[in-house]
């Protein structure tokens, strides 16, 4: 049996980024050379090849090229929302927190940053600071079914059922596919002690399912 010295793969997965980081730095230079690429150009180019390594699930490669345009612009709205996003995909969700912070103060227009900030509290058990976020993303996009959903749960974690319910209400008025908030209101008027509304909502949960798998 073949033994896998996770130290020799973690100075491999190191190296891997550095010579990354080192490929980015030449090619931008290459294409700055050929084509004489003015700075917004070059950005551009590298939120590209950011997106590309994202497809191909090199996170940590996306994550070099976003870097270095917040290196040169710490204020780039779209490459730490980008970088953010990437964190949070890649299950690192302090490291998103940390990013998506500082995208909120320099725009409070986007309910996608106030979702992904307030989900990525949520991941932590920070209810509060979730539920201000989650909130203010759907004050600013008030049929943004996920984020009441997540509302609901923090609601239900603080086993306010009939406030749960309600949010669970509108996530499926927005959505009425979302199954998981189906599922949700089976188990908040079932804590209620309503049962004949839980198994209403149960199977209509199990309806969509079966209707999806028949497809």
């Amino acid at each position: 049996m073949d033994i896998i010295d996770m130290n020799e793969m973690k100075y491999y997965g190191k190296a891997l980024a550095i010579n990354f980081k080192k490929f980015v730095d030449r090619t931008i230079d290459r294409y700055n050379n050929l084509f004489s690429l003015k700075p917004e150009e070059s950005k551009e180019i590298l939120l590209e090849m950011g997106k590309d390594q994202e497809q191909k699930g090199n996170f940590k490669g996306a994550g070099e090229i976003y870097k270095k345009i917040i290196a040169s612009e710490p204020n780039n709205v779209e490459a730490l929302l980008k970088l953010g996003t990437m964190y949070f995909n890649a299950g690192e969700f302090n490291e998103a927190k940390e990013v998506l912070k500082k995208v909120v103060l320099l725009d409070k227009t986007n309910p996608l940053v106030f979702y992904l900030l307030g989900s990525a509290h949520f991941t932590f058990d920070e209810n509060k600071e979730a539920m201000e976020a989650l909130q203010k993303a759907v004050e600013l996009n008030p049929g943004y079914a996920e984020a009441h959903y997540k509302i609901g749960l923090i609601y239900e974690a603080r086993a306010d059922h009939d406030q749960a319910i309600e949010a669970y209400q509108k996530t499926i008025t927005f959505n009425p596919d979302f199954v998981r908030a189906y599922q949700s209101l089976g188990f908040a008027y079932e804590s209620k002690g309503k049962r004949d509304e839980a198994v209403k909502y149960f199977k209509k949960a199990i309806d969509i399912e079966e209707r999806r798998g028949s497809k």
